[in-house]
């Protein structure tokens, strides 16, 4: 809420009684010249006291308009429209001046959220026109949702550079080492292997990896989509590749090394992939519960179900009920590896999901069916990989359950989330078993007089090495400088440590592959371009 201090406020209401201030006169000026008048008030309020002024104008009866500008002026709320091509279609009168004069720069920057010239603002109209001339075509087609994008590009071109610069820095790390692969698909994508759109989706992410026409296409189709409002209104994670860092995926949450090869067609397919398999899966739940007779209307409960469970089984959870706090999600991917990434871990496995009755059944089918054909597919993968000779480790105390042993590489195939199951099963059975050794050793043990064993390892130890395994590259870097160490007891080494945070993973992990275990080199570099998780002892 704007409002002006009460000793400006006199003198404001002085230079109206007094006519220094005279409505009339400020209307035949320009946005300059009315912000210049209003300087007394100082730079930041006169901008907004002019685009209160310029939002009067607009009415029709001008008079009343200026009169609420007066009575207005301690306090205003921004308009909130449905979308940017009707956003802009409104503002026609204005970015079509008949002069120079009554160009209202301010109320353009206002609703636009950036400031543009005369020409500029020519520009948005025309763009603005064209979407709207394809929508009337046909609101569904790719030729409307390219249109639309390229209105939304151009004015996105005119706002100024993101000014979350330190999250943007320290977001290059985990950028550089997630690039070169295509993990999105057995990373994030493991809650989504039973079903059919993730295999429709799949054969795509290279489309959207070599062609930036194919992942625009697929982006104009979103947009197109009859069911686009439901999508954003439920909450559906729909990301880009914007400059703002909390619309894009936690993984490439830097957009400093877009331009740089071999980056951006790594952005595109993770991005890609993830919009057409959450997209797709959406739409098809959204059918299912129509039949159901659910409440299917845009931002209805039932919807905002169905879209946290896509959320969910492709890796990208709530940060707080609702998402409330998504706008801190840059800064919290700075000191985690992967938050949205955690949440969806959780509430994948939460019974909550699974037993209350207040989530929409379709939703909560859904999820049902996605955990057990999740965790089938993974079960018989584990399976046949046994029967052909590897080792899988079954006990769950062991870092190496739910995983494939050959040679010295470990494959891990389930998103990840293996190592909570482990976490849970070993402060459960208040025990652990070394991948190593194969020794298995008691939780807070105790010595013959009743202390904790000296060097022995605690529940504590384990919650500690585990938090410290989330830790995002920056932040896993101070704490091995701390320990001496990293998590499982290497010393630190500063050119080491910082080699790591500057080499995409695929690279490091064939370096190690081609020292230790050339045997395993293209089943090792294949799994991890895929997302399975690659660890060499």
């Amino acid at each position: 809420m704007f409002c002006l201090l009460p000793k400006t406020a006199e003198t404001f209401k002085a230079k109206l009684v007094s006519g220094e201030l005279d409505p009339q006169k400020l209307a035949d000026m320009s946005s300059e010249e009315r912000r210049a008048a209003f300087g007394f008030m100082g730079d930041a309020t006169a901008h907004q006291v002019n685009q209160l002024f310029e939002k009067g104008q607009g009415l029709k009866n001008q008079q009343t308009g200026m009169i609420n500008w007066a009575k207005q002026v301690s306090g205003m709320k921004p308009e909130t429209l449905k979308d940017i091509v009707s956003k802009v279609n409104k503002m026609d009168a204005m970015l079509n001046p008949k002069d120079l004069q009554n160009f209202k720069e301010d109320l353009v920057a206002h609703k636009l959220g950036t400031t543009v010239t005369m020409s500029e603002a020519a520009k948005i109209s025309e763009l603005a026109k064209e979407a709207q001339t394809q929508k009337d075509l046909n609101p569904n087609s790719n030729a409307y949702g390219r249109a639309a994008l390229d209105l939304q590009d151009y004015v996105e071109s005119l706002k100024p550079a993101t000014k979350n610069i330190i999250a943007n820095i320290a977001n290059i790390p985990k950028t550089i080492m997630s690039t070169l692969d295509f993990s999105a698909a057995l990373r994030q994508g493991w809650g989504m292997i039973s079903r059919g759109e993730f295999y429709k989706a799949l054969p795509q992410m290279f489309k959207y990896a070599f062609s930036k026409d194919a992942y625009r296409g697929l982006q104009a189709d979103i947009i197109a989509d009859p069911l686009y409002d439901t999508m954003k209104k439920s909450g559906l994670r729909i990301s880009t590749l914007a400059d703002k860092l909390s619309q894009r995926e936690e993984t490439y949450m830097s957009n400093l090394l877009s331009k740089v090869p071999g980056f951006a067609g790594s952005e595109r397919a993770y991005v890609g992939f993830l919009n057409k398999l959450r997209t797709d899966v959406f739409k098809h739940l959204i059918k299912n519960a129509d039949l159901a007779g659910e409440d299917v209307k845009a931002g209805s409960q039932p919807t905002k179900d169905i879209a946290n469970v896509v959320n969910d089984f492709t890796g990208s959870g709530n940060i707080g009920k609702g998402d409330r706090y998504s706008g801190s999600v840059p800064a919290l991917n700075a000191t985690l590896f992967s938050p949205r990434k955690i949440s969806a871990t959780i509430n994948m496995f939460n019974p909550e999901r699974y037993l209350n009755p207040e989530i929409s059944p379709t939703a909560r089918k859904a999820a049902l069916r996605q955990l057990i054909g999740s965790v089938a597919i993974t079960g018989t993968v584990l399976g046949l990989a046994k029967m052909s000779g590897a080792k899988v480790e079954t006990d769950s105390t062991s870092a190496d359950f739910g995983k494939i042993a050959s040679g010295k590489t470990r494959f891990e195939v389930t998103g990840g989330n293996s190592t909570y199951a482990v976490l849970i099963s070993r402060l459960l059975q208040g025990k652990s078993k070394s991948s190593v050794s194969g020794k298995v050793t008691q939780l807070n043990a105790k010595d013959k007089k009743g202390k904790p064993a000296f060097g022995g390892e605690t529940k504590g130890d384990l919650i500690t090495s585990f938090a410290r395994n989330k830790l995002s590259p920056n932040a896993s870097f101070f704490a091995d400088w701390l320990y001496g160490s990293d998590s499982i007891g290497n010393p630190f080494k500063v050119t080491t440590e910082i080699k790591n945070r500057v080499t995409p993973l695929i690279i490091q992990d064939l370096a190690s592959l081609m020292k230790t275990d050339k045997g395993n080199v293209i089943q090792g570099v294949l799994g991890d371009m895929f997302g399975l998780g690659i660890q060499t002892y």
